[in-house]
């Protein structure tokens, strides 16, 4: 089942240490302890699209939305969440070189009822023509997000890819940033980052893949979130450092390594369910994510 927004399975959780270290179950090659790649973007490559949000309004041409709250597997989007996505300027908006996506508590006329709706909320992405135009045929490149994320008990924010065509999870995942306020309040530095494929995702007998650690003033200042992602390996850090690698297995199948299409970007901030948690309607002003660019650098 498609199942666009995620759940932590606790099948394996790790972190960076002295070194890089991520887990899970694909026979020994499906993780990389040391990556190969780095998080330097390599001098040959070129900017080939970015936002910078410098036009006040609406996001860009680039951008489209995800709206509502459908049902996935029995609860909204999959995970038990309790808003209604919109692309509303109270929810989604570009002011002063800043794009902020903020949940508010309202619930919108039409809006289904006996699902614990709390508030509106956004969620866009470059599932666009604009913006697959712009890149090479391959989502080969490095990802840069300047962001600031909201750390607030109730509140999910994250900056992810999916692949363009097929459902999930094949069709594969890239879980950029991650920030659970079902679990991270009590150490709101940590942040995690994954990849879900048929063989490895929440759910699967293999156990989801995924890795986290600490990031200093993670809660108070922007940070660059980023993606060095190549034929052979997909490599998620922050400001420069390592997080989460995971390289293509060898005589790998798309069951672990669809991760060959082109893809998109999503943003978004959930609220309450299962990774979000309990919800006060109070902090829902706090649960602002703010981006001040995106740029994505391939081979010319």
């Amino acid at each position: 089942m498609y199942i666009p927004s995620k759940v932590l399975s606790g099948v394996c959780a790790t972190g960076l240490l002295a070194a890089l270290v991520a887990c899970g179950g694909g026979g020994g090659d499906a993780a990389s302890i040391t990556p190969a790649l780095t998080l330097s973007k390599p001098d040959s490559y070129v900017l080939k699209w970015s936002d910078e949000f410098t036009t006040n309004g609406a996001p860009g041409s680039a951008w489209s939305y995800d709206l509502g709250s459908p049902l996935l597997g029995g609860t909204v989007w999959g995970n038990n969440e309790r808003q209604f996505y919109t692309s509303d300027s109270t929810n989604v908006s570009v002011n002063n070189g800043l794009l902020t996506i903020q949940p508010v508590q309202r619930i919108p006329s039409g809006a289904p009822t006996g699902l614990g709706l709390l508030a509106t909320s956004a969620r866009i992405k470059t599932d666009t023509p604009a913006y697959y135009n712009a890149l090479n045929s391959t989502p080969y490149g490095f990802y840069e997000v300047n962001a600031k994320i909201p750390c607030v008990a109730g509140a999910w924010p994250a900056i992810w890819m999916m692949g363009k065509n097929g459902d999930w999870p094949a069709r594969g995942e890239i879980d950029i940033m991650e920030w659970f306020g079902a679990h991270f309040t009590g150490q709101p530095n940590q942040v995690q980052s994954a990849v879900h494929t048929t063989y490895n995702h929440w759910g699967s007998a293999a156990g989801l893949l995924f890795a986290k650690r600490d990031v200093a003033n993670m809660c108070s200042e922007f940070h660059r979130f980023q993606l060095h992602w190549t034929a052979n390996e997909i490599l998620i850090g922050v400001d420069d450092v390592p997080t989460f690698s995971y390289k293509r297995p060898s005589n790998a199948s798309t069951d672990k390594w669809p991760f060959d299409q082109p893809a998109y970007l999503l943003l978004n901030v959930a609220v309450g369910g299962n990774l979000g948690g309990d919800v006060s309607l109070s902090s829902l002003p706090a649960m602002k994510l703010q981006v001040d660019y995106i740029k994505v650098w391939q081979t010319p």
